[in-house]
């Protein structure tokens, strides 16, 4: 029988699920192990699943080796963290679609998305570009804030290396499993990384090489995980381009473009995010000043309306759902109807239909389960 962890990393290496489906999963079933407990017929009913998913999740045991995978992690200094661990990242919990698993070496912190940077470009990097992206890493880092960025070759490497030069810190998260570097010769940067100043994410199992559909994979953890975007050489079609409508267009965060040669295609991906909107940047300083990081005064903005107001901090209290149904098992759990037995008759609600609802408050860190199939609430109902 798998435990609750086993159970999500075996769903993280079943090819063709991805974190939307096996949220979806879990929602729909409760666990990760009635998911794999399910028969195919009750598995096809499942949101986004179908005939031949269906099959393929229910012949896990003939296509995962969770113990192999745990094994291959421990051989390389690897930890495992899931989604309903406490120690998950509590940015990345704002993802619609969040990592179900991730690989670590070294450590994260909270206090990293504080003032995270997503420093991103091309592989391709010139001199130029290489200079500046490393330039920004270091100074950032300097005034405390923490560098994303993918451990690629180019600008992100110059990045985590600018980091790095300060004595700061700086997160990579890679397109590809961990038990292996690529490119190779980022190994010494993934162990400097490691050794106190950060850490080294996947979100892939461990023997997943590089591909296609891994690194767009990846871009959309380097975008949820920073406050600020900084592109720094890019041409029109990158990725890096990409992550940065990402960053603005699901959590709001601010791009920064630094600008080049008119006469380069390195830099055409900057100047085309420049016209559409993102903050022309020539130095670090800059970047803090209109992020609210430092007491500078913010670039005027001569031709565009001015910014909106800065929204709100979150709290460290998880917002309450406006769900009404969500809300009462919330207070039935407060007054003392803390497991699936007491819940069901307490609501009137059948176990099937309770356990996607309780799966979905764990995601949303409003309730956790404790010893004795008890659950306890995170949060305070006003």
């Amino acid at each position: 029988m798998l435990s609750p962890t086993e159970a999500l990393i075996t769903l993280n290496l079943i090819p063709g699920l991805g974190s939307i489906r096996i949220q979806g999963l879990l929602e729909y079933f409760g666990t990760a192990e009635l998911v794999l407990e399910a028969p195919v017929g009750l598995l096809e009913n499942a949101p986004r699943i179908g005939a031949k998913l269906a099959r393929i999740i229910a012949d896990w045991r003939n296509s995962t080796n969770v113990h192999a995978e745990l094994e291959c992690a421990a051989q390389h200094g690897v930890r495992v963290v899931t989604l309903l661990d406490d120690d998950y990242p509590a940015i990345l919990r704002r993802m619609t679609d969040p990592p179900i698993v991730l690989y670590v070496r070294g450590e994260w912190r909270d206090s990293d998305a504080d003032r995270s940077v997503a420093i991103v470009g091309t592989r391709e990097a010139s001199a130029y570009g290489q200079t500046v992206a490393r330039r920004f890493g270091r100074e950032l880092a300097e005034n405390g804030s923490t560098i994303i960025s993918g451990l690629a070759r180019g600008i992100d490497t110059a990045g985590h290396w600018g980091a790095l030069d300060a004595g700061g810190r700086t997160i990579a998260v890679m397109g590809h499993g961990m038990a292996g570097i690529y490119p190779s010769e980022n190994q010494e940067l993934a162990d400097a990384i490691c050794n106190g100043h950060g850490a080294v994410v996947s979100e892939f199992p461990m023997l997943t090489r590089p591909g296609r559909t891994t690194f767009p994979q990846r871009n959309r953890i380097v975008a949820a995980w920073s406050r600020a975007i900084l592109v720094a050489e890019a041409p029109l079609r990158s990725g890096s381009i990409h992550t940065a409508h990402l960053a603005a267009e699901n959590y709001g965060n601010s791009v920064f473009a630094i600008p080049g040669n008119i006469t380069s295609t390195a830099s055409t991906g900057c100047h085309a995010l420049i016209r559409d909107g993102a903050i022309l940047c020539t130095t670090p300083h800059e970047l803090e000043s209109d992020m609210g990081w430092t007491s500078l005064p913010q670039q005027l903005n001569l031709f565009t309306p001015p910014p909106a107001a800065p929204k709100k901090q979150r709290s460290a209290q998880p917002e309450l759902p406006t769900d009404a149904t969500q809300r009462s098992i919330l207070s039935a759990i407060a007054a003392g109807h803390d497991t699936l037995d007491t819940l069901c008759p307490a609501l009137g609600m059948g176990a099937r239909e309770l356990n996607p609802l309780l799966m979905r408050l764990q995601i949303q860190r409003l309730i956790a389960p404790v010893t004795g199939g008890r659950y306890r609430l995170l949060c305070q109902l006003s």
